[in-house]
C-alpha cells in the first residue's frame, strides 16, 4: 500500500511543516511511534489526497495557518473554532496517513481488511431460536413515499 509522494501531487503542501504538526498531534507514546518515526506523511499523503481530494485546499490552509515551532493541541482547538474545514482536513489527513503505515497497523494488531466468506444457507443461532419469527409472521409493512 505504499504510495510514493510525487512533488506534483503534494507540491501545494509543505510536507515538513505538516509532519511537524502531526508529531504534536500524534507523538511517540505508550509504545507507539510518532508520525515522523514511520514517515507516514511523506509516504501516504499523496494516496490519502487521491482518495479525498476535497481535503487538499483546507489542508493547505491549516498547514499555512499553524506555526510548527509553537504549535500545541490548544492551538488545534482554536483552529477548530476559526476554520472547521481546515481542522477536519488536518486531523483526517494526519490520522489517515498514520494508520496506513504498516508499522502502526502491526503495532495495533490490525492486519487490514480481510475477505470473509458468507454462506447464505447457514443460519445463525438467533435465527434458529425463532427470534425473527414475529417479523416474518407480521409480513411486509411500509409506507408509500409521497410523490
Amino acid at each position: 500500500m505504499t504510495a510514493a509522494v510525487s512533488p506534483a501531487e503534494t507540491s501545494d503542501i509543505d510536507i515538513g511543516r505538516l509532519t511537524a504538526l502531526a508529531d504534536v498531534m500524534l507523538p511517540a507514546a505508550h509504545g507507539m511511534p510518532a508520525v515522523s518515526d514511520v514517515e507516514a506523511v511523506e509516504a501516504y499523503l499523496a494516496q490519502v489526497l487521491s482518495w479525498r481530494d476535497d481535503l487538499r485546499q483546507p489542508l493547505v490552509r491549516a498547514v499555512d495557518a499553524l506555526d510548527p515551532t509553537s504549535f500545541t493541541i490548544d492551538r488545534l482547538m482554536a483552529l477548530h473554532e476559526e476554520d472547521e474545514d481546515a481542522y477536519v482536513a488536518l486531523t483526517s489527513a494526519v490520522a489517515a496517513c498514520y494508520y496506513l503505515s504498516p508499522v502502526v497497523r502491526e503495532l495495533i494488531g490490525y492486519p487490514g481488511q480481510v475477505a470473509k466468506t458468507y454462506d447464505p444457507y447457514a443460519y445463525t443461532e438467533w435465527v434458529a431460536e425463532g427470534l425473527l419469527d414475529p417479523v416474518v409472521e407480521r409480513g411486509p409493512i411500509w409506507r408509500e413515499a409521497p410523490e
